[in-house]
C-alpha cells in the first residue's frame, strides 16, 4: 500500500494491486496500462519474471520494483524478461518517478517507431 500512496501522491491513476502473476498478466492484458510495476516474487507457481515476459509480449511496459536485488535474480531478470527499469526496495520515491516517466517515455517512442514501420500514421 506504500507504494500505491506514493505513486498516487506522483499523479499516477492505479489501475489494480494483485499479489500473483496470473491475475498481473490477465489485468495487464484486459487494462492495457500505461506501464506495471512488477515485484519478483509473487504467490502461485509464476515468478514476477515470467509474468513481465508475458505482459512484455503485449507491448507494454514493465518496471521490476524488488527487494531481491542480488545479481543473480537480476541476470535472470535481464535475460528472461528485460524490462524498462529495475528498482530495489526500499525505493527512493524521486528515483521511482523518474524510472517511470523514462519507461513510458520509451515505450512512446518504441509504438510510434512500430506504427511507422506498419505504415500507420498520426
Amino acid at each position: 500500500m506504500d507504494l500505491k500512496y506514493n505513486l498516487e501522491e506522483l499523479g499516477y491513476e492505479i489501475l489494480d494491486i494483485v499479489d500473483n502473476a496470473q491475475e498481473a498478466v490477465d489485468i495487464a492484458a484486459e487494462k492495457c496500462p500505461d506501464i506495471t510495476i512488477m515485484d519478483i516474487k509473487l504467490k502461485g507457481p509464476m515468478t514476477g519474471i515470467e509474468a513481465s515476459k508475458l505482459i512484455m509480449q503485449l507491448d507494454l511496459p514493465v518496471i521490476y520494483l524488488t527487494a531481491n536485488t542480488d545479481d543473480g535474480t537480476f541476470g535472470d531478470a535481464l535475460e528472461n524478461s528485460p524490462s524498462y527499469a529495475f528498482i530495489g526496495k526500499p525505493f527512493d520515491k524521486k528515483i521511482l518517478k523518474h524510472n517511470i516517466e523514462c519507461a513510458i517515455n520509451r515505450s512512446d517512442i518504441e509504438n510510434e517507431k512500430l506504427n511507422l514501420a506498419y505504415g500507420f500514421v498520426k
